[in-house]
């Protein structure tokens, strides 16, 4: 989709695209757009200025990732310890010591003519509304196409703002996710409006001699239904200036290493599948394969990763309004923790015990249960016993509907954090077992090995189906719950990619405001306009790859890399399966591995770079 050059390459020519001509400047904002959500929707307006711009999918809000903050700083040029704005309420702001873009330039030029076209309003109520010389709020984002597509048909403008709300609304009403039709469905609609957008702007008589820059951003990401923390999701945005002096490029994060975390009980590489509560959950629908009944001795493990304690259902097969439905269920004691707790019941029936407590310290530990039923179940925390209680009074644990990880069976009480390494195992397993495995991958030397009846790994890290590894059916469906990349495993330096405060000093340098340091900007420039920029200081070099097919079966291949490029190959649970010749070109996986998704990392010389490719 993306034209790769190397930045460095970009830079050579930059002093042949110095700015000529009368300088203007298009802002369009298209709320909470992740970016790994733009490249799976069909854009082509934005695709065709991605290939004609400076495109990175790695920008980052590494602030407050709520809208007030966020535009401020795009707006602005200055984070929110300078603009003042911690929320949407905008209390506390500094417009006066840290004015927009747009008013620095009318306080340069007056006769600009500034337009601002917001379906947000309180951007024009408290950002742009008093400075800009026609300032617009509109009930729609289609009434932002329109109102923009007239500015450019009968005016004379010089800087317009369009701040377009659809995607955050859908991300927030569905889920900010790439396998959400209707996030996925407004961001291709609002590429749409982009389209007659460009298409007014390029059919203006003078267009040729006008020199537009356009920026297109975003001021934040998602991730379950919300934003406003601090994890990559909410953090990572995109960055996007187009225009004839600009030349083509994309600039992506480094990668540093791929780290070790055996301590963790997770191999390195290894993606994860996060709850974020609001109903997310995998489900497995009901099976004979999944009848406890009132005699079925079983055991049961999950690994989790959490840095809550709430009254939740971690996995289990019960509505979890009371303790005497039917059922069994891990969860925390109540009301708040610390301790973990596994509840069985049978309508009349019931009985609890508590695990330890320090398992919500957002490392990965080991949940195990073992339930012989006419006498004990049996807890362990991270291979250690913990706790026993009686459950020969519980009969009948069967309700029908099926098993649940990460909210009950009404997909109530929802989890928040991390799952994987869910096991489910007939007969009661020995603490010698449990204490042996809790933190190793399985494999037939197990001593159970033949009693195990499910093994959700939850390593796939892509789709909406979860593999029981027995081959035995009960395969899963992601509701809601999204694959992640912890940044713990695999370290990214995103040193060499834009921020969001770099979109008001873009435009005010293309624009030819000299950048006085007395205004204390903490963005740069990514054109060649008229002031000295910092860009031509950083290295942005990076491995110029291509990978195909992607999603592939047995084979790859990696083309761009140099005769002394190495790669190795690790599957879905981390472990190196496959190791090249420096140039090799063509890799072989092992039938082995499985499905799900691959990292690949790649050393040519100085530079690292790590690629994941999906096995089917």
């Amino acid at each position: 989709m993306k034209l790769l050059l190397t930045v460095s390459a970009c830079l050579l020519s930059l002093s042949l695209c110095c700015q000529t001509g009368d300088a203007r400047v298009l802002v369009i904002g298209i709320d909470g757009t992740r970016p790994d959500c733009l490249e799976a929707a069909d854009t082509p307006s934005l695709d065709a200025l991605i290939a004609d711009g400076i495109y990175s999918p790695d920008a980052l809000n590494n602030d407050i990732t709520y809208s007030g903050p966020g535009w401020s700083a795009m707006l602005c040029g200055v984070w929110s310890d300078a603009h003042g704005v911690t929320s949407n309420n905008f209390v506390g702001s500094d417009f006066d010591g840290f004015p927009s873009f747009m008013r620095r330039l009318e306080l340069e030029n007056p006769d600009l003519n500034t337009h601002s076209i917001c379906h947000w309003s309180p951007i024009n109520d408290y950002i742009l509304g008093e400075v800009v010389d026609e300032a617009i709020n509109a009930p729609t984002d289609a009434a932002v196409r329109d109102a923009a597509v007239s500015i450019l048909d009968n005016g004379d403008p010089h800087a317009v703002f369009l701040h377009f709300d659809d995607v955050d609304i859908n991300g927030h009403g569905y889920g900010f996710n790439a396998t959400v039709p209707q996030y996925i469905g407004a961001i291709e609609t609002t590429d749409g409006y982009v389209a007659d957008v460009m298409a007014a702007l390029t059919d203006r008589p003078d267009y040729a001699q006008e020199n537009w820059l356009i920026l297109v951003s975003t001021d934040h990401g998602g991730i379950g239904f919300n934003h406003g923390g601090t994890s990559i999701e909410e953090e990572t945005m995109f960055f996007l200036a187009s225009g004839n002096a600009v030349e083509p490029a994309v600039l992506l994060k480094d990668t540093l290493d791929i780290l070790p975390a055996p301590e963790n009980c997770v191999a390195p590489g290894s993606a994860e599948l996060r709850f974020e509560g609001s109903g997310d959950a995998v489900v497995i629908e009901d099976s004979p394969a999944l009848q406890l009944g009132v005699n079925q001795d079983f055991t049961l493990e999950v690994r989790i990763r959490t840095q809550a304690t709430s009254d939740v259902a971690i996995i289990g097969n019960k509505d979890w309004n009371t303790g005497l439905n039917p059922g069994f269920v891990f969860s925390f004691e109540y009301p708040n923790g610390p301790a973990w707790k596994v509840n069985i019941a049978d309508g009349n029936e019931r009985a609890d015990a508590n695990g330890a407590s320090g398992v919500a310290d957002g490392q990965w530990h080991t949940l195990s249960c073992s339930f012989d039923r006419d006498g004990m179940m049996r807890l362990y925390t991270d291979g250690v016993f913990s706790a026993e209680e009686d459950i020969s009074a519980v009969g009948d644990i069967d309700v029908g509907s099926g098993w649940f990880f990460g909210s009950d069976i009404l997909e109530a009480y929802s989890y928040t954090g991390a799952l994987s390494e869910v096991r489910f195992w007939h007969g009661v397993l020995s603490e010698e077992a449990i204490s042996a495995w809790h933190c190793s991958s399985l494999d037939a030397s197990h001593p159970n090995w033949e009693s195990l009846q499910g093994h959700w790994a939850l390593t796939e890290g892509a789709g909406l189906e979860v593999s029981n590894s027995t081959g035995s059916g009960l395969v899963g469906t992601v509701q809601g719950a999204e694959w992640n990349q912890p940044e713990g495993i695999i370290t990214f330096d995103y040193s060499n990619t834009p921020r969001i405060v770099d979109v008001a000093v873009t435009a005010l340098d293309h624009m030819c405001l000299t950048l006085e340091p007395d205004w204390n900007l903490t963005g740069i420039s990514w054109v060649d306009g008229c002031s000295t920029t910092d860009v031509a200081r950083l290295d942005r070099s990076t491995i110029k790859t291509t990978l195909y097919p992607n999603p592939g079966t047995d084979q790859f291949q990696i083309t761009g890399l140099s005769p002394n490029a190495t790669i190795e190959v690790f599957d879905p649970a981390g472990r190196p399966v496959h190791s090249a010749q420096p140039g090799s070109s063509t890799h072989t996986v092992p039938h082995t591995a499985g499905r799900g998704v691959y990292l690949i990392r790649i050393v040519d010389g100085e530079q690292r770079r790590t690629l994941r490719w999906i096995r089917h």
